[in-house]
């Protein structure tokens, strides 16, 4: 008849028990450790004997340590430390457990065989090795830090010992995650020693745990200079586990808590189920996570190391999220973190339609001198964000007055947003836009010193004279804006004159609409003049060549000052219009041109700043026969000369005719008469309700 597991391990244990581990390699003893072996599961015989001797110990409801192995031997506690491997490997098998897992000593933990091994050995079962282990909680990083916690809450336990239980404990674990991520970012015990302090504290309070500062020193040091010295470099900001960005202090200094990156290294995989997550972020949720964090308590300008632990957490949160191309290319760009950090800041306002006011939003992001000195670069336009084109800086104005704003510049949106970026870049309104490519060609015709100055006038716009120009006026210290002021009576060419400038230069008309520019409401026609300038910088700022701002009928809107003595609302607005617009003109940098029938009712504050003024003047007779040669080519110089010296036409008005005459050609199918054309004259001047004078195809 078979023996029993248990017969097997009675027989064996009474051959090992005192045998100071000799005399084991007698044929009858290795036929019952090979046998129990085998009935077992184990890879050797040494395996046996271990597993055994704790056996008979478990029996008696006693756990061992090595000391009560070696006395179960009757040997040496050095004769049992060649065992440690064996016992590891029953532990990991699940055929036996530590008991103790406070103890890090191997000297001092202690052991029992599983229930689940015990109960199977009775009922002669083989044991299952996966399932004694699934039986069996795993040492992890919970574990480890609350036994980290417990060497540090035992008095007995000086600062000495405790460092070298760390250390073993971390050899012994050298596999952990978190003892490779922390070893590979902090180099000191004593360091990594808080951090799994400050962990456990985090766990064990249900992830809101904060340590406090002076207790947690008390605990680990017991001489008071070594607690000051790690709460000085705390406080300061340079403790090595601050500048790694994984603790942080409370705004009073008195408790210590993990930072979302500390939280990151300590939780690992488990991460997600605690705190903000950073990593596997789009481009909207990463901006917005970091206008969070500067907006959070965790990001306190009035602390001493704020932007070097900002510039830590900017980079950790990109490192989390190094798949985005938006990153990585703002990255290669701009090597400041605390500029990508702003700049972050604008991508989620733009994505969120907010506003970025200057002041205000600086004032959360850095501390008082490096505020005053980024608003200074961006007024002087030096910000490296304005000269990489990323960002730009705003007038805007309301109600309440004038405010300065920062947002992205088409460049940062495309940039950063790629291919949503068309969500957020604003439309070019095409109501007032006129295309210099839509502009059709017209002959105009002026006398000589008229020619002469719309001569000039065209070569200073052209790209290569405009910009020689600019650079000219800056150097000097004049103004950069170059302003254009035509004037004359109607129908004289001053328009046309300013749509075949643009089209030969290729600039784009802006065609401001005076009368949308005058509101009702009080406050609203300030707005909506500084809204024009606005919109022009804008444009201008998206154009390859600087277009052309064209005020039509200006003296609608550059008209004398009034007298505000009365009170009189409307003269205020009028005035404080006109105070826009001097302004205006005096920072312009492009292209302004007004052209007005009534010159004068012009402010005189408006004449030195325009730049050019020319008057368009009455026409000579053989001017107008020009004209009319043009428009009619059907017309014989005499029949044209006779036409010029009996109609004082402008432009306009010879526009009117040829119109109403190619009318007619077309319903009659054949050529009016010279009678007929002067019929048309005649009727033309019936017609005009005011005297006809002034000159220019139209």
């Amino acid at each position: 008849m078979e023996k029993t597991l248990i017969q097997l391990i009675k027989a064996v244990a009474s051959k090992l028990h005192e045998s100071k581990l000799k005399r084991l390699g007698g044929k009858e003893m290795l036929l019952s450790l090979n046998c129990l072996k085998e009935l077992l599961g184990l890879d050797n015989k040494e395996e046996v004997i271990i597993f055994t001797a704790l056996f008979d110990r478990s029996c008696s409801g006693r756990s061992c340590d090595i000391d009560d192995i070696a006395s179960y031997f009757d040997c040496t506690q050095l004769d049992i430390m060649e065992y440690v491997p064996v016992i590891k490997s029953l532990l990991k098998k699940g055929f036996i457990v530590q008991t103790n897992l406070s103890e890090c000593r191997i000297a001092r933990q202690d052991y029992m065989v599983t229930n689940y091994v015990i109960n199977c050995i009775l009922e002669n079962i083989k044991p299952e090795c996966r399932k004694a282990r699934m039986l069996d909680k795993e040492f992890d990083r919970y574990d480890f830090c609350k036994l980290v916690d417990s060497q540090i809450q035992d008095s007995d336990v000086t600062a000495e010992a405790l460092f070298q239980f760390i250390e073993t404990l971390e050899q012994d674990n050298h596999e952990m995650q978190i003892v490779k991520d922390l070893k590979n970012t902090i180099t000191d015990i004593q360091s990594r020693t808080l951090f799994y302090e400050v962990c456990f504290d985090f766990f064990n309070q249900d992830g809101d745990g904060r340590s406090s500062l002076n207790r947690t020193l008390s605990d680990m040091y017991e001489v008071f200079g070594l607690q000051f010295r790690e709460r000085k470099l705390l406080v300061e900001g340079t403790h090595p586990l601050i500048k790694a960005d994984l603790i942080e202090l409370s705004g009073d200094n008195s408790d210590i808590f993990l930072t979302n990156c500390g939280k990151h290294l300590f939780l690992g995989d488990d991460y997600g189920a605690f705190g903000q997550q950073y990593s596997e972020l789009n481009p909207y949720s990463f901006a917005r996570k970091v206008k969070d964090y500067i907006y959070s308590r965790e990001h306190d300008i009035e602390k001493k190391q704020a932007l070097s632990k900002l510039a830590i957490r900017i980079k950790n949160m990109e490192n989390y999220n190094s798949n985005l191309t938006c990153i990585r290319k703002i990255k290669e760009l701009v090597s400041e973190e605390d500029y990508r950090a702003l700049f972050y800041m604008l991508c989620d306002a733009c994505a969120n339609s907010d506003i970025i006011n200057i002041s205000r939003e600086l004032a959360r992001l850095y501390p008082i001198k490096e505020r005053n000195e980024n608003i200074k670069l961006f007024k002087e336009e030096k910000h490296k964000l304005q000269r990489l084109d990323l960002v730009e800086m705003v007038t805007m104005s309301s109600l309440f007055g004038e405010y300065t704003v920062l947002q992205l510049t088409d460049k940062g949106k495309l940039l950063y947003f790629e291919d949503d970026a068309e969500l957020f870049i604003e439309k070019v309104d095409r109501k007032d836009l006129i295309l210099s490519s839509e502009i059709k060609e017209k002959k105009l015709f002026f006398s000589g010193r008229e020619s002469e100055q719309l001569s000039l006038v065209g070569e200073t716009l052209s790209e290569v004279n405009y910009k020689s120009l600019v650079d000219r006026l800056e150097l000097k210290g004049l103004p950069k804006g170059v302003s254009i002021l035509l004037y004359g009576n109607p129908g004289t060419g001053k328009t046309e004159s300013v749509m075949q400038w643009a089209r030969e230069t290729g600039r784009d008309i802006i065609h401001v609409d005076i009368s949308a520019s005058k509101s009702v409401w009080y406050g609203e026609s300030e707005k909506i003049v500084k809204d024009i300038f606005n919109r022009y910088r804008r444009l201008c700022k998206r154009s390859k060549l600087k277009p052309i701002l064209l005020f039509n009928e200006a003296d609608a809107i550059f008209s004398k000052r009034r007298d505000i003595s009365s009170g009189n609302s409307v003269d205020q607005t009028e005035n404080t219009i006109q105070n826009i617009l001097l302004e205006e003109m005096e920072k312009l940098e492009g292209i302004l041109i007004a052209t007005t029938n009534l010159s004068d009712n012009l402010d005189k504050a408006f004449e030195r700043r325009f730049l050019f003024k020319i008057h368009f003047s009455k026409p000579s007779v053989e001017v107008k026969c020009n004209i009319w040669l043009n428009k009619m080519p059907t017309l014989n110089y005499n029949d044209a000369i006779q036409l010029a010296s009996l109609y004082d036409f402008s432009g306009g008005e010879i526009d009117n005719v040829v119109r109403k005459y190619t009318m007619m050609e077309i319903i009659n199918g054949k050529t009016p008469s010279f009678d007929t054309i002067q019929k048309l004259c005649k009727e033309e001047i019936i017609n005009l309700p005011y005297n006809r004078i002034g000159f220019t195809q139209y």
